[in-house]
């Protein structure tokens, strides 16, 4: 089936035998996606939008998944049922994603796995869900669409981690895949226009960016060797 890379990425970090919530599942191409490439996989796909959910109920029928996928018209956790063991949240912004996990947690206290691919500011996404009770298991980077997308399983657990790996990503730091090292200097690029933009007031922002843009180099070089 036709579906972008991220989206198959995602995919293919489920689990067999898991019970999948997809959090605004738009067109359940990847509820889908997941059913067929893995076994004994269960889903629920939530949106709260009529249009998306049309054309998923379509995809879902033309696939022959229907025994296997739930659509449901609910917002966040609220499309929560007994037994859902891994909730997916992709395509949304870190904000939207920590106020969703933030509305409900309750409901987050039974859920064991989060698989999340946001689409902006992954130290705040990062930082406020492992305050939640979770700690970071693995980690993905996918270029797509001109894009890098960090994708960030969660498990229950603690474990601290330092402000800089909040923001990277400890698993991808410890990686160092071709992907994230070409989405470090990416990074590096855009810090040194940051830093060459500030005039001389900013000194302690200077400071600070210079810190990470060493950082980012050290890591960028260790790898070329």
């Amino acid at each position: 089936m036709n579906i972008s890379k991220r989206l198959r990425v995602i995919g293919d970090l489920v689990s067999d035998n898991s019970f999948i919530l997809d959090i605004g599942c738009d067109h359940a191409l990847l509820d889908i996606y997941v059913i067929l490439s893995k076994k004994n996989v269960k889903a629920i796909a939530s949106d709260i939008n009529e249009g998306p959910l049309k054309i998923a109920k379509e995809n879902i029928e033309k696939y022959k998944v229907q025994k296997d996928i739930k659509l449901v018209k609910k917002d966040g956790l609220k499309a929560y049922e007994k037994g859902v063991d891994t909730v997916i949240l992709s395509g949304l912004g870190s904000m939207k994603i920590v106020d969703i996990l933030k509305n409900d947690k309750e409901k987050l206290k039974k859920i064991n796995k989060l698989i999340i691919s946001s689409n902006n500011d992954y130290y705040y996404l990062r930082n406020n869900i492992i305050n939640l009770g979770f700690k970071i298991s693995d980690e993905v980077i996918v270029f797509d669409k001109n894009k890098y997308y960090p994708i960030i399983i969660f498990e229950k657990g603690k474990e601290k981690y330092s402000r800089f790996s909040l923001k990277y990503g400890p698993v991808l730091l410890s990686k160092k895949d071709k992907i994230f090292i070409d989405y470090l200097k990416f990074n590096k690029v855009k810090l040194l226009n940051i830093y060459n933009s500030l005039g001389g007031k900013y000194f302690i922002k200077k400071i600070i960016l210079k810190t990470e843009i060493k950082k980012l180099d050290k890591i960028i070089n260790r790898s070329m060797h």
